[in-house]
């Protein structure tokens, strides 16, 4: 079954999606960056063979808080084969078995102010040890995928590093015996700082199209990672989906996506590239309202879902 857009077709869908609801109310921006860009609202896309456009503030600045966890995992899967990154992050441990293997030790209670698994996840990146040269490596990464470097926001890190302290964070995974496999300050530390860089939708949206392009920047041709962990990289975004979306989103639009608590929200297409949007007013559940709202409407209008017979294609 052929699936051919016109570019004229997706230009129309995302200023029309964008019109519809920029003045969306509702939802209330994270107490971290309560301060930071309220009442904005962007969208990019990024497409496999360079083409790009943007509508309303595609170079607003917002933390990235959960979607570093896609840089992470990317890393990851470099390091090791996707069953032994299941075992290791305690995942697949029912049903087939799939991820069969001794389950690291979960927390009794959730940890509030900290996403246990992603300290994990963060603990989990080489060289062990070593903050410095964990960040160098991810740091690197995110330039090849984004085509430009996030940017830190100290007063943010700083803010989260000290509410860690406070809680006692590091003292309460050891208390629970929950596994890591790095030092858990230096994963703390790293996990922190990672959520707290800086990004737009237009760097977003290039991160997505380079994962949609067999892990090659569309803009600048770097090769960010090996192309045949793309596949697994969406699986990934799919089972996960954006805060606690993941199964409606995905029923919803069959579209693999991530949010951050920042606001940002990024899908992946296969084949075809990347729609990433920004608005810092989340709802109950945690998610940048108006950017779900606006990337569900594009996805559903133009049937971008991953799981159709045949890949989306775009017709100039």
């Amino acid at each position: 079954m052929d699936r051919k857009i016109k570019l004229s077709d997706l230009k129309s869908a995302v200023q029309e999606a964008y019109d519809n609801h920029k003045n969306d109310t509702g939802g209330t921006p994270s107490q971290k960056v309560a301060d930071m860009n309220q009442g904005k609202f962007g969208i990019s896309v990024r497409l496999i063979d360079g083409t790009k456009f943007d509508v309303g503030h595609s170079q607003a600045q917002f933390a990235m808080g959960a979607i570093s966890r896609l840089p992470i995992a990317i890393q990851l899967l470099t390091q090791m084969k996707p069953q032994e990154l299941v075992v290791k992050m305690g995942l697949g441990n029912k049903g087939c078995g799939c991820g069969c293997g001794q389950k690291p030790a979960e927390p009794k209670e959730r940890i509030k102010g900290m996403h246990a698994k992603g300290v994990r996840a963060a603990s989990l990146v080489e060289p062990v040890g070593d903050f410095d040269g964990k960040m160098e490596i991810l740091s690197n990464l995110m330039i090849d995928l984004m085509g430009s470097s996030p940017v830190l926001d100290d007063k943010l890190y700083e803010a989260t590093q000290k509410k860690a302290a406070e809680k006692d964070i590091v003292n309460s995974y050891a208390q629970v015996g929950y596994e890591l496999y790095d030092e858990a300050g230096l994963s703390v530390n790293l996990y922190n700082r990672l959520r707290s860089m800086l990004v737009t939708t237009e760097q977003l949206a290039e991160m997505g199209a380079t994962i949609a392009a067999d892990g090659v920047n569309p803009a600048t041709k770097a090769v960010a990672f090996d192309g045949s962990l793309s596949a697994t990289v969406c699986a990934m975004m799919a089972a996960k989906g954006p805060k606690h979306m993941g199964k409606p989103w995905m029923i919803i639009t069959g579209v693999p996506a991530m949010s951050g608590f920042g606001g940002g929200f990024v899908t992946v297409i296969p084949g075809f590239g990347s729609i990433a949007a920004f608005s810092p007013e989340l709802n109950e559940a945690g998610v940048p309202m108006k950017a779900a709202r606006a990337i569900k409407d594009i996805a559903t209008k133009l049937n971008l879902n991953v799981f159709g017979s045949a890949r989306v294609e775009l017709e100039k």
